[in-house]
């Protein structure tokens, strides 16, 4: 039993890349619906609700491409992400403390309405880059099939299509290339 606690609490600490989905990976798809659900539920108060969800929605978009453009391949983690482009079916996972630390400073700067749409953002990264490196795209509908080819030449050629969610911000910035 020590040795198990052990070993997910490592896990936890490091995150990592693996060969076969873990609990740490499952994780964020169970939370951060929930979060989001609660968010609406209890600050859901009038009908401009949601089109301001819908704001922080498409800010997360914004953001996902310029993460995923700078910090991923131009800055910080390049050496860690590369592993993602070499490998691209491993399924990835950050640190426990990661993503609640960054929605945290989120949660503060953005009125709460906002940070629905932006938690609801990343729940819908979640599903597509799940989809994009792990489900089987014969079974997959064919414009769902095309998507997934387009974000795979971006693991080919590292200047264009960062766009994980939507290819918007590619076609904005000029980084979009067809496939």
């Amino acid at each position: 039993m020590i040795p198990a606690l052990r070993g997910a609490l490592a896990l936890a600490l490091r995150g990592g890349a693996f060969p076969k989905p873990n609990w740490l990976y499952w994780l964020d798809f169970a939370a951060y619906p929930l979060l989001a659900l609660a968010l609406a539920a209890i600050d859901w108060r009038d009908a401009s609700w949601p089109a301001w969800a819908a704001a922080g929605f498409v800010l997360f978009t914004f953001t996902e491409y310029w993460v995923h453009r700078l910090p991923l391949h131009a800055w910080l983690y390049h050496a860690r992400h590369e592993r993602h482009h070499t490998h691209p079916r491993e399924y990835v996972v950050f640190p426990i403390y990661y993503t609640p630390a960054v929605f945290a400073l989120a949660f503060f700067v953005m009125p709460r309405a906002i940070f629905a749409g932006f938690v609801v953002g990343y729940v819908w990264f979640l599903v597509w880059h799940h989809l994009l490196h792990h489900a089987d795209m014969n079974s997959l509908p064919a414009p769902i099939r095309r998507y997934a080819l387009w974000h795979l030449a971006h693991h080919h050629d590292e200047r264009c299509n960062f766009g994980i969610t939507v290819p918007l911000w590619d076609f904005v910035f000029g980084t979009y290339r067809r496939v």
